[in-house]
């Protein structure tokens, strides 16, 4: 492992020099790991050690202390914290955490100080990350579909370091689906799948994997034939074109008796009626019809003399 110092170059005074691991510290979820910090001065009855954990909040910020041949250990880490040489005064700093959290993971402090040695660097900065299998994703797509229609399905692990990687299946396809009609990207967990044929109907498994683990989560997906589609649109249609025919025949229906019953202008609806009911009209009518044809004889009578 590789490991940074800071070397005393004042020849003004005795200094403090401090080691630690450059390399990030790894650990799986639920095992013990081990933070070095190694010091080099000479410990007087001022000398202090004191670890930090800056992701937490200011009230615990510090989570051990070592003064006067007592130590303390104020965090939340308390009861999984301990130092592996006690009492730390012969250059050992390190401290060791069991049971390892998620929220263990982020950077650590390690600070000596030791007065009168008030030169050089007496701290270091330790990155620390928590190793975990990925937690069980959840699967969302598209659950029925058209032929012919696209279709996406998601997969995602909220927890899981390194990163997961994702692979989707077909569950129980007696055929292998062509490649062509499916684009997976296994660092998003997306699945496309184009141009869609009954074929693609089924179950699909996504599987979240790392070093440490897998999880899995299912999607079932229902491709829908063009000929139903076709039904139930063609059905559609035909209600709104009779409802359509229906209400235009209304119409015509409606004003061709309108017109029918309209009254000739000039001619009231009483004076109909006065002459319907009055039997003389109907007597003269004639005679005036004989006459005119009369006249119209004589008319053409006296053209031919």
């Amino acid at each position: 492992m590789a490991s940074l110092s800071w070397h005393c170059l004042s020849d003004s005074g005795p200094c403090v020099e401090v080691t630690i691991p450059t390399d990030q510290v790894m650990q799986k979820e639920g095992s013990s790991v081990e933070l070095c910090c190694h010091y080099k001065t000479s410990v007087s009855k001022n000398f202090i050690l004191e670890w930090s954990f800056p992701k937490q909040t200011v009230s615990f910020l510090q989570i051990l202390y070592f003064t006067n041949n007592m130590l303390y250990k104020p965090g939340s880490q308390a009861s999984r914290l301990s130092l592996l040489q006690s009492p730390p005064t012969t250059g050992d700093a390190t401290i060791r955490l069991d049971n390892v959290r998620t929220s263990d993971a982020g950077t650590y402090i390690c600070e000596v100080n030791n007065p009168p040695d008030f030169y050089g660097s007496g701290s270091g900065l330790i990155h620390f990350t928590v190793l975990m299998p990925p937690s069980t994703p959840v699967c969302k797509g598209t659950e029925y579909a058209s032929v012919g229609s696209d279709a996406t399905l998601t997969c995602n692990s909220a927890e899981g370091t390194p990163t997961p990687v994702y692979a989707w299946s077909h569950i129980g396809s007696k055929t292998p689906l062509p490649l062509v009609n499916m684009v997976q990207d296994e660092k998003t967990g997306t699945l496309m799948l184009t141009n869609l044929s009954q074929a693609f109907s089924g179950t699909y498994q996504c599987v979240a994997s790392n070093e440490f683990g897998h999880a899995s989560c299912q999607v079932t997906i229902n491709v829908t034939g063009t000929a139903k589609a076709g039904v139930i649109v063609g059905a559609v249609i035909g209600v709104f074109l009779a409802f359509f025919l229906f209400t235009l025949t209304f119409l015509i229906d409606f004003l061709f008796y309108e017109r029918e019953d309209a009254t000739a202008p000039g001619i009231t609806e009483t004076s109909l009626q006065r002459r319907d009911s009055d039997p003389g009209n109907r007597f003269l009518e004639r005679p005036s019809s004989q006459a005119e044809s009369m006249s119209t004889t004589k008319s053409r009578l006296n053209i031919v003399v």
